[in-house]
């Protein structure tokens, strides 16, 4: 396989749930490019940070070159692990090395208050390692912890995820070829942001379908032994997929238990919200004044 034709040249670096699901999938439904499958294969950083924090990320070189080979004749091959934003020590001179420097980085970036509570609740769906029930003793031992633990997910440093500024600058400052988006932008008028986005890639802009939504939070789980269940590998979850082969049937009982034992979750409480302010506030205000835009409505 003639690696430079398979090499990825589009790359979402991050940050994690600022609607980077949806710009994937917008842009694979251009004719011009193939984003991979899976979104987040993390393999310019899984060795590095320990191959167990990642299950599902990729290690194996040629597994990761075969997840672009479909999009050999395309303009763009895409990927978007979205922790390669808060490890750019490691993850440009990789870029550099194996790609070049004439690559597409697009980094979406929301208000770092919302997104560490956001993160918080996403990792406690989906990652049984978080054990914490309260966010704010959570966020007080999350950096602690992953050094701690080598099986805890990157996305459980809720603190480091947000501090844009040093991540950002390194970024625009190693490639030409920088875009970037912000959340509430792409949330007010996502065509209107995919239209930009095409329009930086050189590309035909065109209508994207938004008909399916991605990564819909805003909810938790009331029962841990049916998160641990549902989320964790295990052998009673092996058994239903063979008594129950049909994909839609075992989605549709997944979706009733998660139903049954969910509760939505309330918004940021006062306290919450000035402790993460105070925690952010410099690096928003330089963040700031290195991308020349007012950001003060992540403060207010």
């Amino acid at each position: 396989m003639d690696r430079e034709l398979v090499s990825p040249n589009l790359f979402i670096v991050g940050a994690a749930k600022s609607g980077t699901t949806s710009i994937h999938n917008y842009l694979n439904q251009h004719p011009e490019i193939h984003m991979c499958t899976p979104k987040e294969p993390h393999f310019l950083i899984n060795k590095e940070i320990g191959v167990n924090r990642i299950p599902s990320g990729v290690i194996n070189s040629e597994e990761y070159y075969d997840l672009f080979y479909k999009g050999k004749s395309l303009t763009y091959r895409g990927e978007s692990s979205v922790m390669y934003l808060m490890y750019p020590e490691i993850v440009i001179p990789k870029i550099k090395y194996h790609f070049g420097d004439d690559v597409k980085i697009i980094i979406a970036l929301r208000n770092p208050i919302d997104r560490a509570y956001s993160g918080y609740h996403h990792v406690r769906r989906y990652n049984v390692k978080e054990t914490n029930e309260n966010f704010l003793s959570a966020w007080n031992v999350c950096e602690e912890r992953y050094l701690q633990d080598n099986l805890m997910t990157p996305a459980s440093r809720y603190k480091t995820l947000g501090m844009y500024y040093e991540q950002v600058k390194k970024y625009r400052e190693e490639f030409d070829n920088v875009k970037i988006v912000f959340f509430e932008d792409f949330k007010h008028n996502s065509q209107n942001e995919m239209d930009s986005i095409f329009c930086f890639l050189g590309i035909s802009s065109i209508l994207v379908d938004q008909e399916n939504k991605y990564m819909v939070g805003g909810w938790n789980w009331t029962n841990n032994y049916v998160k641990n269940l549902l989320v964790s590998k295990n052998k009673l979850k092996q058994f239903f997929k063979f008594v129950i082969p049909f994909k839609k049937l075992r989605k549709l009982i997944r979706n009733r238990l998660v139903d049954s034992y969910s509760f939505k979750t309330s918004e940021m409480s006062y306290i919450e919200r000035k402790v993460l302010k105070d925690y952010y506030e410099k690096d928003i205000l330089k963040l700031s004044k290195f991308l020349k835009k007012d950001l003060q409505h992540w403060l207010s």
